[in-house]
């Protein structure tokens, strides 16, 4: 199966109201949760942030890059808490109507700070933050774009950094169309969530894009149909 490129819904300011891209987001939220989407990201971010509170004494700072409504953050803090660290942690994203959601999602959390900002050109100085992180967001980008992604995310962290997506091939792309007709209800998520797969990368992929960003990192598979690229700075 080779890559598609149309664009997604989600991609489009202005293609859905707020309340549809919110419907679809948490629709998103919950194929994170319940079906797999987030141990990936937490079994390598977990490490790093391990790694980065045992080289600081105070505050770790943590990057998400394209965070949608900001599930990450949220469940990252709670972690972090629990363990007894203290966080700081920046979500950015692209959209400004993305950007508003996780701003009103997480108004509650004074540890988290919501930003709009290209994960391309990420606006912070080299090294800004511990950790940085991102997950379903690969894939919304060209071969060109994730490897600028890549290498920024490189460029203002100090321990290391994750980027979880979805990974490529039939089997993947059938099950995503089986919740398209079965579960999700949101349109915006029953015309992205199929093409999401579509427009994702294979492992192979993803280390050729870290080869071209001339970064060191290591892609790991995951189930069901992640991939997880991760760097230690």
């Amino acid at each position: 199966m080779k890559r598609h490129h149309e664009k997604e819904w989600l991609d489009e300011e202005g293609a859905a109201t707020p309340s549809e891209l919110e419907h679809s987001l948490r629709e998103v939220w919950a194929v994170n949760r319940y079906l797999g989407g987030n141990p990936p990201l937490l079994h390598h971010l977990k490490r790093l942030l391990s790694r980065a509170a045992s080289g600081r004494a105070d505050t770790i700072t943590v990057l998400d890059v394209a965070t949608g409504m900001a599930d990450q953050p949220i469940e990252v803090h709670r972690w972090a808490s629990g363990k007894g660290w203290k966080v700081r942690i920046t979500g950015l994203d692209i959209s400004p109507s993305i950007a508003d959601l996780a701003r009103r999602r997480t108004e509650k959390h004074e540890a988290i700070t919501i930003q709009v900002g290209d994960g391309r050109k990420l606006p912070f100085e080299d090294g800004s933050f511990d950790v940085a992180f991102s997950n379903l967001a690969l894939h919304h980008m060209s071969d060109e774009d994730a490897v600028a992604m890549l290498a920024e995310m490189q460029r203002v962290t100090r321990y290391g950094w994750v980027v979880t997506d979805l990974e490529r091939s039939r089997a993947s792309y059938s099950f995503a169309k089986l919740l398209a007709m079965t579960v999700w209800r949101s349109p915006v998520t029953r015309h992205d969530g199929p093409l999401s797969v579509r427009r994702s990368y294979t492992a192979d992929e993803a280390r050729a894009l870290l080869e071209q960003a001339g970064l060191k990192g290591q892609v790991r598979r995951h189930f069901p149909y992640r991939i997880a690229l991760v760097s230690d700075v």
